[in-house]
């Protein structure tokens, strides 16, 4: 019994290993659709073809090399507008609506040349007039237009701008802190050496100081030998004109002092 039950559960396994096998190739079997092939060459043909039809409405209708010019800003219409279609979907925000919008309106501008030249409208009797009217004078200021308007918008709306601001905005915020702190430093530098200059003038300061007090030490003994030379002179007489002489106030001599005994013992000292 318990063989049976192992034998039963190795089957179940292998068939769920055939169904997993079996899923796998399915899914790698599976191909999406593309945009590309088929699609793809049939959108360039008919762009070829607008392009032709549009050249030569406003070849036929418009004389002269205007002609020839206006028909050049045609096939420009339809290169801008297959490029707006294929990156329509390669773009996203502002500048995938920018394309949606450009390439619908030169898609429209182109379908309706096209057709106008397809039926040979210009040479109706009708309509010939103003169809005429129309592309001598309306049409060119309006395809120039829509071109003009596309070459600025759809570059201005694309999101590298963004990306292009943001960086800008990095380096401006990089910069800006630079100089900052250049400035900062450059302050820095100047606080420095005014402080070192601030303690150059303290030592000088401190120098000339003691210059001068070695200078008045100089000057107290200088005057004090004066005076112990003019004290001396005992001759009161040349004393004096001496004095006089050197603008030295005069200094009367110390007395010498006078010892009075009185029974063996000294009992006054005075001066003479």
């Amino acid at each position: 019994m318990q063989l049976f039950k192992l034998g039963k559960t190795f089957t179940a396994a292998d068939e769920q290993a055939r169904q997993s096998e079996a899923l796998k190739k399915e899914a790698d079997s599976f191909q999406l659709a593309t945009d590309g092939g088929y699609i793809k060459w049939l959108k360039y043909a008919l762009f070829a073809l607008f392009g032709y039809y549009n050249a030569r409405l406003f070849i036929v209708t418009v004389p002269g090399w205007e002609g020839y010019m206006t028909a050049f800003f045609a096939l420009a219409g339809e290169g801008t507008a297959l490029y707006c279609l294929i990156n329509f979907n390669r773009s996203s925000g502002n500048h995938q609506a920018a394309l949606g919008v450009f390439g619908a309106l030169l898609t429209l501008f182109s379908v309706t040349h096209a057709t106008i030249s397809w039926f040979r409208m210009e040479d109706n009797a009708r309509l010939s007039g103003r169809i005429r009217f129309y592309c001598e004078s309306v049409a060119f200021p309006l395809l120039f237009g829509l071109l003009l308007l596309a070459a600025i918008i759809i570059p201005l709306m694309h999101w590298r701008r963004k990306i292009a601001a943001e960086q800008a905005k990095a380096q401006t915020e990089i910069q800006t802190n630079r100089a900052q702190l250049v400035a900062q430093s450059a302050n820095l530098r100047a606080e420095s050496e005014l402080e070192r200059e601030r303690l150059a003038h303290l030592k000088e300061k401190i120098t000339l100081g003691n210059e001068y007090v070695g200078e008045l030490e100089n000057f107290a003994k200088m005057k004090q030998r004066e005076q112990e030379a003019l004290a001396g002179i005992t001759d009161p007489e040349l004393r004096k004109q001496i004095a006089a002489t050197f603008g030295i106030s005069e200094i009367k001599p110390p007395e010498k002092p006078v010892t009075v005994w009185q029974g063996g013992k000294v009992v006054e000292q005075r001066g003479n």
